[in-house]
Formats: structure tokens, sequence, C-alpha cells
């Protein structure tokens, strides 16, 4: 798996090269809602943080089964990203979204999805399969943006697209930084990951790498909110616990974790600060999540522990498998 992590930047710029099927140019789009779970959905996180400081259209992102009526209308792209395209939440939101608007984008590997933008002629790219979703994520991500701009819906300035690529060619420098991050939770039982608000998308996949690839639990706050009631829970305790602390580009940011971090550290948490290489916020989520994923890896294998087995997620998945039918009746 760390060798797929390490092609990350050639998986982006394979992304960045795809055909678009079915392709036409939407002009009169007012919004754009992303479909997604998991490693898919988190694709929709990191598009909703840096499109909003680029572009007035509003992104919403639903990683659910359930897509609120007053979302989507005539005028609202629907994009549901799937990396196996059999996930049953984004199946089941999509066929309700697409009752209500006509403008609907598919970003997939395989499967049903793929089949449904086949039969009905919408948009779709396809992506290479074989990958666990978690360690596709450069050709999910990117190729969304491929899907945006091929219908004529240019969100993010193209230098940024550009540096963000460039920094995952910065493997030797990541994996420093992963052998760091990975050696200093080697003993954590619940590691506490802060970030500001803006790299909530990094610190939510620092979490979600932890979870699947190190079988490891692990807590994020996010300030300035953290210090409203998250900051109240640690009053009374000591606890030898690790704190990774995500750095941010903005000073006042910055000054604002540092004050978390002594105030954690002041009660027992150990505290290590990663400051993610990059002059813009996608290029260092970009580097920040390469550097998640392989000192996930790091730590599965200092826990003895395969990076690719997600038991829990295979039962969730037999279980709701179950539940699909009166789920749909439901939400119909």
């Amino acid at each position: 798996m760390r060798e797929v992590y390490r092609s990350w930047k050639n998986f982006a710029e394979e992304a960045l090269n795809y055909d678009v099927k079915n392709a036409y140019e939407m002009k009169d789009i007012e919004r754009i809602v992303v479909l997604g779970m998991g490693g898919s959905g988190i694709v929709g996180d990191v598009l909703q943080a840096i499109v909003s400081e680029y572009s007035s259209l509003p992104f919403v992102v639903v990683k659910d089964f359930h897509v609120p009526k007053a979302l989507v209308n005539s005028r609202t792209l629907v994009i549901a990203v799937s990396y196996s395209g059999n996930t049953l939440e984004t199946i089941v939101a999509l066929e309700q979204a697409s009752r209500r608007t006509n403008h609907v984008a598919i970003v997939s590997s395989n499967g049903k999805l793929l089949e449904w933008a086949s039969s009905r002629r919408v948009p779709f790219i396809k992506l290479r399969e074989g990958l666990a979703p978690r360690a596709a994520f450069p050709l999910l991500l990117y190729g969304t943006i491929k899907l945006l701009t091929t219908l004529g819906i240019d969100l993010i300035p193209q230098q940024l697209i550009d540096e963000s690529v460039e920094v995952l060619g910065m493997v030797t420098k990541a994996e420093c930084d992963a052998f760091t991050i990975a050696n200093f939770l080697k003993d954590s039982k619940l590691p506490l990951i802060v970030s500001s608000q803006r790299y909530a998308s990094l610190a939510i996949r620092f979490k979600n790498e932890l979870n699947e690839n190190s079988k490891l639990p692990a807590k994020v706050e996010l300030v300035p909110e953290a210090f409203h009631n998250d900051i109240v829970g640690w009053e009374h305790t000591r606890n030898d616990e690790c704190c990774l602390v995500l750095l941010s580009d903005l000073e006042y940011e910055n000054k604002l974790l540092k004050f978390y971090a002594d105030y954690l550290f002041d009660h027992g948490f150990r505290i290590l600060s990663f400051d993610p290489i990059g002059s813009n916020a996608l290029a260092r989520i970009m580097y920040g999540f390469l550097v998640a994923g392989l000192a996930s890896v790091d730590l599965a294998k200092i826990r003895g522990i395969d990076p690719l087995a997600t038991e829990s997620i295979a039962m969730y998945k037999k279980f709701v498998k179950e539940l699909q039918s009166s789920i749909a009746i439901e939400l119909s």
C-alpha cells in the first residue's frame, strides 16, 4: 500500500487527463451538491473548503442516504463520487436527487453508478480500478476537478491545482514527516488531532487514515469552535495521550493552535506539530493527505496490522444491504 501512496502525483496527473464521457456545457448552475461516503466523500470536503475562497457558487456535501428536498432544484449540479460505484448511500441519494434535477454527473471506477451514467447518458469519468478507495484519493479529487472544468465550471485557479499536484511528488520529505508522526503515535490509544476550521478536511483525513489503515480510534477538535466546548472537557483531567497539531498558513490561526497546544500540554498531553508543505491551502491539504496515508501505513506496520483489511466496514455493508428496500421506500 505504501507504493500506492508514493504514486499519488502520477495518479493526479492521470486523472487530470481523463476523458469526460457525455460531457456538455452547463451554463445555468446555481449550486453544486457532492454525494459521497468515506474516502470518496472527503473529496467534497476538500473542494468545499477551497471553492468557498474563490467562487460564490454554493457548494454542499451530502454524506447520507437522504438528500434534503430544498437542497436540489433544476439548477443544481449533483456529482456522485464513489470509487467502487456501489456505495449504497450514494446510490440512494443519487436516485432522490436525480428526480429534482437533470444536471447529474458521476466519478467512479466501476459498478452500478457507471451503469447508471451510461444508461442515462449523463457526464461521467471512469477511474482506474483495483485500489482501496482511500488510496485512490488523487484519482477521485482531480477526476472531479477535471469533470467540473470540462462541464464549463471553473472553481479553483489553475495555479493552485498545479502546485497541489507538485507537492505530491515530494515523497522523500513526506516519508520523513510520516515516520516522525507514526513513531509519535505508536503508543497512543486515542490520539487527538487539532486543526483550524479551514483545515478540517485534513484533520478528518488524518483521523480516517488512522481508523482504516492503523485500526486506531482518534478524535478531531477544530479551533476556534473547540474553545467553546471541547476545551472544557479537559479541565479536570490529566491525559497522557498524543495530540497532533496541524498548523495553518495563517498567523492568527497558528496563534490559536499554539494557545490550545500549550493548554493541552499543561493537562498532560504530548504534543507534536505538523506544518504541511505548500503556499496555498489546497497544496498544504494534499501534502498533508499524503503524509497521513504514509504515517498510517507506518503505524500499521509498527502495530503488526494489515492496513488494507477493513472487516467492520464489510460487516456494515452486508447489514445495510438487507435494509436497501426499506430505505429506498422511506426516502421515495
